[in-house]
């Protein structure tokens, strides 16, 4: 069972429809602009005097792209810019040259591993994210600098429908796929779900230490930590899963 958020195309979801798993999918976030925002019109506003700008997800950039369209802005050139992921960083570079993104760690704590951000003394820094999450990025560099601000370009909510749904399939499932610690923890202890269940058949498959640890404290037995969410890591930790 694979939670998360509606796309367009989905190569995971591609890879498990084309394989021999039972799929059960639920788009379980939604997601919608923040646009009337007043913090999100001072941050553009205000975007120029920040040396660092570093989107957190595909949806990030998305929403800015369709900001900065509807109130004809462009981002400013000055500015270095940096992505988490692979998919946000291709995405970002339609509008801005030479965007710095982690190599083989796709996340926060592979965002931070980076020379560039090790060096950030004094600087002023702006996340665009969808709300909440990143807390690691923006504590870790507000230890160096200057200012760490949030955009919340985006809102994210659970749709509860597909969360009751999603907790009465649990029981059924093998495998179990989350990639966001707001869908793991709206999910609740496993105890809570069913305290009868015998939870230790069921592998959670995430795609960072973080959400594994947080997997472990709603009482997840076996967990497997995929290296990124990229199809092709993913892809592996299903055949070591089911080998």
């Amino acid at each position: 069972m694979v939670l998360k958020s509606r796309r367009g195309e989905d190569d995971l979801l591609e890879y498990l429809r084309d394989s021999s798993a039972i799929l059960t999918y639920f788009p379980i976030i939604e997601t919608e602009s923040n646009f009337c925002s007043k913090a999100v019109t001072s941050a553009f506003n205000n975007l120029d005097k920040y040396k660092l700008a570093i989107f957190v997800s595909p949806n990030a950039v998305k929403f800015t792209f369709e900001y900065l369209d509807n109130m004809k802005l462009t981002l400013p050139l000055e500015v270095s810019y940096f992505a988490v992921g692979k998919v946000s960083a291709k995405l970002l570079c339609e509008r801005v040259d030479n965007v710095i993104y982690p190599q083989t760690n796709f996340s926060s704590e592979g965002l931070l591993e980076l020379p560039q951000l090790k060096k950030v003394s004094g600087d002023r820094i702006l996340i665009f994210r969808g709300g909440q999450g990143s807390e690691i990025l923006r504590d870790s560099l507000l230890l160096k600098a200057k200012s760490v601000d949030y955009c919340d370009i985006y809102q994210r909510k659970i749709n509860k429908s597909y969360l009751a749904q999603a907790r009465q399939k649990m029981k059924d499932v093998d495998c179990l796929v989350v990639f966001s610690a707001q869908v793991l923890s709206s999910l609740g202890n496993l105890n809570a779900i069913c305290s009868k269940q015998d939870w230790s058949k069921l592998t959670l498959l995430v795609s960072s230490r973080r959400l594994a640890k947080i997997g472990e404290e709603l009482g997840y037995k076996s967990i497997k930590v995929a290296n990124t969410s990229l199809v092709e890591s993913m892809e592996l930790a299903f055949s070591e899963i089911f080998r």
